[in-house]
């Protein structure tokens, strides 16, 4: 009976109407939501016993930020510590790659040195002769 009461309201009733229905029912909806919260935390919290924790709990509370605070910059330090160390250790085994391939480059070019050296030393051969 319902569903058949809002086909017909949403067939007669202008487009613009049914829009400000709908969010005037959930302002009303939200509002009623809202005020049970807050109602259930006025019971619940006492202002007096809230104020006296807060006081109470003040320096604990910068104790724990503070504490947090260094503990999340630890971390990042750490991170930060770690991903230098990798970019070191990359560096490195390629520095080390490049000397072991100098020293084979430097071999290799001493070893044709050796080769030509025996005919630099030769004379030339006397045509003449």
């Amino acid at each position: 009976m319902r569903e058949r009461l809002l086909s017909f309201a949403k067939a007669v009733l202008p487009d613009g109407f049914i829009e400000w229905y709908r969010r005037k029912r959930a302002t009303r909806r939200y509002m009623e939501a809202l005020g049970y919260q807050i109602y259930d935390r006025e019971v619940r919290l006492d202002l007096d016993e809230m104020e006296g924790r807060v006081a109470a709990s003040r320096a604990g509370f910068t104790d724990k930020i503070v504490r947090d605070i260094l503990e999340r910059t630890e971390l990042v330090l750490q991170g930060l510590d770690r991903r230098i160390e990798g970019v070191s250790a990359r560096h490195g085994q390629e520095l080390h790659e490049l000397r072991a391939e100098v020293e084979g480059l430097r071999a290799a070019v001493e070893g044709l040195a050796d080769r030509l050296e025996p005919a630099r030393e030769e004379p030339p051969a006397d045509p003449a002769a």
